[in-house]
């Protein structure tokens, strides 16, 4: 009996130690630098985001720490703060925009909430260069989907 409950631990350890590597295989390349560059906003919130003027779009520099885009109205830019040894850690700060009126502010209004909650990255991308860019809040929940440009 002894015997059977080590090798169902031994099945179960292996299982969870291959499904840890799993889902740490896709982020291998995963890097600060790999945000370098203009990133459309895909998704916003579970919500698939049309294409089209309102679509808004985020260009990092990753040597200057500075992010700058488009909010779906506004230009906006600010500030990001990380730091390499705290693994895929990353905070929008001291977002400003510009202060134009637009008749449809709903788009630039949610990005701009959502932005401010961004804790976190990762991409379902296995291999380099990273395509697509997840963001994530404190909870976990993931907020932004960014593509490539």
């Amino acid at each position: 009996m002894k015997y059977l409950t080590g090798i169902i631990s031994l099945v179960i350890l292996t299982v969870v130690f291959m499904s840890c590597g799993t889902s740490n295989r896709a982020n291998k390349g995963l890097s600060f630098s790999s945000l370098e560059g203009e990133w459309w906003v895909y998704e916003m919130n579970g919500h698939v985001l049309d294409s089209g003027e309102q679509t808004p779009y985020l260009v990092f520099d990753m040597d200057q720490k500075v992010v700058f885009g488009y909010a779906g109205c506004n230009r906006l830019s600010g500030r990001i703060e990380y730091t390499p040894l705290q693994n895929h850690i990353i905070k929008f700060m001291q977002v400003i925009t510009t202060r134009m009126a637009c008749l449809d502010m709903s788009v630039e209004d949610e990005f701009l909430k959502t932005i401010d909650k961004v804790v976190h990255f990762d991409s379902p991308d296995s291999s380099t260069p990273i395509r697509t860019v997840n963001l994530y809040g404190t909870d976990g929940s993931k907020l932004l989907v960014l593509q490539k440009k």
